[in-house]
């Protein structure tokens, strides 16, 4: 069984890709139709391509959260470390509910991040990934109830 806590936590990942996705919609025809694929380690452009990849990132993103979703609720199915014995299942379950979910959302900012630089929103980058994460975050470190 999910916690609510691990629930709130990938829903978190799911509404920065709704946000992005949002975004890319409504800013898609001011995007130039040649956009940066890719940024070496100095933060110099060394690609090109048709602005039509975003839709390819953001559809693989999607795949990634829904693979992640599923590894979530079946959590027995993922490759462990260790050997999963009746002592430790529901510990190590738990470790990687946590872990994809906060995966979750490491793998959305990073989509997240190339979207809202190809549509120049990246000033407002910072503030609006706070709101999507610290926030909830912060929530759930206060509550006080365990989960069910």
């Amino acid at each position: 069984m999910v916690s609510k806590k691990i629930k709130i936590i990938f829903l978190i990942s799911i509404s920065i890709f709704i946000t992005y996705l949002i975004l890319l919609i409504q800013n898609y025809s001011e995007i130039p139709e040649l956009i940066t694929t890719h940024i070496d380690i100095k933060g110099q452009t060394d690609e090109q391509g048709s602005k039509n990849n975003l839709w390819i990132a953001s559809s693989v993103n999607l795949v990634l959260l829904l693979i992640i979703g599923f590894l979530i609720k079946k959590p027995h199915l993922a490759n462990f470390p260790i050997e999963i014995t009746e002592k430790n299942k529901d510990t190590a379950y738990k470790n990687m509910q946590i872990f994809l979910s906060i995966l979750s959302i490491i793998i959305s900012c990073a989509f997240a991040y190339m979207i809202f630089k190809a549509i120049n929103y990246t000033h407002n980058y910072f503030y609006i990934m706070s709101a999507l994460i610290f926030l909830p975050l912060t929530i759930l470190f206060f509550i006080k109830k365990k989960d069910d």
